[in-house]
């Protein structure tokens, strides 16, 4: 049997065991709170960064929309240009065969000079 000092060693152990369990649990708070802090703070730049990007992904989008609207704008007008000049120049040399046919000049223009019948 234990005598009442040894009960009392044995309950002072005890205590200065369960202290230190106490002052560890508590370091381990204090760090949990710590680490937990540090998560929220690289959360909220991991957000801001995302909105970041996703603004600058969202106007290079845009750009890049805006760009080929433009240039499908361009290239129909282009086109269109083309087409009207490819138009009016068939009509100048249809008239130039008509003027030099009703000239009678018709055979003594070189043959470079007119257009192809293809």
């Amino acid at each position: 049997m234990l005598g009442i000092k040894d009960l009392k060693k044995e309950m002072e152990a005890m205590n200065a065991e369960m202290k230190s369990i106490s002052d560890q649990i508590s370091t381990l708070s204090t760090n949990i709170v710590s680490i937990s802090d540090q998560i929220s703070t690289s959360m909220d730049k991991m957000s801001t960064v995302l909105q970041e990007t996703n603004v600058t992904i969202r106007d290079s989008l845009k750009l890049t929309s805006n760009t080929i609207k433009e240039m499908s704008e361009n290239f129909s007008k282009a086109l269109e240009d083309a087409l009207k000049q490819m138009s009016e120049f068939k009509l100048q040399m249809n008239v130039r065969d008509t003027i030099l046919k009703s000239l009678g000049l018709e055979g003594i223009v070189p043959d470079f000079l007119k257009k192809s019948k293809k």
